[in-house]
């Protein structure tokens, strides 16, 4: 809440300046920013739910809240759309973000965030997902928080999952706001509530006596002097395709896409004759940052699912850990 809070602190300021200074592009830029900041995070919603959110399906209740609504979202294989609801807030107010970057970008359709070029002229497409990652750490840097690289489009949705159970939230009606139909993939947003606690035990623990130095010489062998290699997470992947219409043909050339772009640079290897369960290795000098990984994946393959009209189910699983992303 402090790193939300010292964002939209910045950005409010350079509002402010840029209105100031009659600089109208940067004020459109950092009200497109705040707005995508605070959606995100309040709604918890993924990059790709971002990205194909369009004004004319967002209404909005003044001093109330707001409902979004997204035809096709992960998991709705019925193509029955969802809306989702937020409300209004006293401070760092979603809705009040939103209605100020849609009076100043002056449109009543197409998708709520796009891309602005140094010119201030706006683009008719929405954002490209890849560019969230690099759009949210260009905003922290400037924002002053520390170590920005170290957030990605998933931090929004995992940062109001750990605010909803810091503010004890049920899980129950966690899953049913945000969207997680199972309980593992709730809990794969949780899981860091061990290590807080730790964390906590540990500063109140008087600290350790230094280490008595001796005399004796340790020999060490050269080789254990070597640079540790990264441990590595041993996934299975499991995808299944269905076109969104019969219109739609090349199935098996989106599962090829899907191999090539995304999966075989972890070393891929098929478990199955039909070819839709894949085993891959995947770097894990953290859990943290194992997470963010898949997460990373499992957003690409969605994007060459949806840019091909497909409807695409993928689960990843930790065999040893019986971890489960999705």
């Amino acid at each position: 809440m402090e790193i939300l809070q010292q964002a939209s602190d910045w950005l409010d300021q350079g509002i402010t300046n840029a209105r100031m200074r009659g600089d109208q592009t940067n004020v459109m830029r950092l009200n497109r920013d705040r707005s995508l900041l605070l959606l995100g995070f309040w709604r918890g919603f993924r990059a790709d739910e971002l990205i194909h959110l369009r004004i004319e399906n967002v209404e909005v209740f003044p001093g109330e809240g707001m409902t979004c609504y997204l035809p096709r979202t992960k998991g709705d294989r019925q193509l029955e759309g969802r809306s989702f609801r937020c409300p209004a807030l006293s401070r760092l107010c979603p809705v009040a973000a939103f209605e100020a970057w849609i009076t100043v970008l002056g449109l009543k359709e197409g998708p709520v965030f796009r891309k602005i070029d140094r010119w201030g002229r706006v683009g008719e497409e929405g954002l490209h997902p890849d560019s969230l990652i690099p759009l949210l750490r260009g905003l922290f840097a400037s924002a002053g928080v520390t170590d920005p690289e170290e957030y990605s489009s998933h931090s929004l949705r995992r940062g109001f999952a750990g605010w909803a159970r810091a503010s004890g939230w049920d899980l129950k009606d966690l899953m049913e706001y945000v969207g997680w139909k199972d309980i593992n993939s709730a809990m794969r947003y949780l899981d860091a509530g061990e290590q807080d606690m730790r964390a906590r035990f540990e500063q109140g623990l008087p600290p350790l006596e230094p280490a008595r130095q001796t005399e004796q010489t340790i020999m060490v062998n050269p080789v254990d002097m070597q640079e540790p290699t990264s441990p590595m997470a041993v996934v299975r992947v499991t995808l299944v395709l269905t076109r969104f219409s019969k219109a739609v043909r090349g199935i098996t050339r989106v599962q090829r896409l899907i191999e090539q772009m995304c999966l075989e640079r972890y070393a891929m290897q098929r478990l199955d004759k039909t070819g839709n369960k894949y085993e891959l290795r995947i770097p894990c000098p953290s859990r943290e940052i194992l997470d963010e990984t898949i997460y990373a994946l499992i957003d690409d393959m969605h994007r060459i699912a949806d840019d091909n009209r497909c409807f695409l189910e993928a689960t990843v699983r930790e065999p040893a850990t019986n971890s489960h992303w999705d």
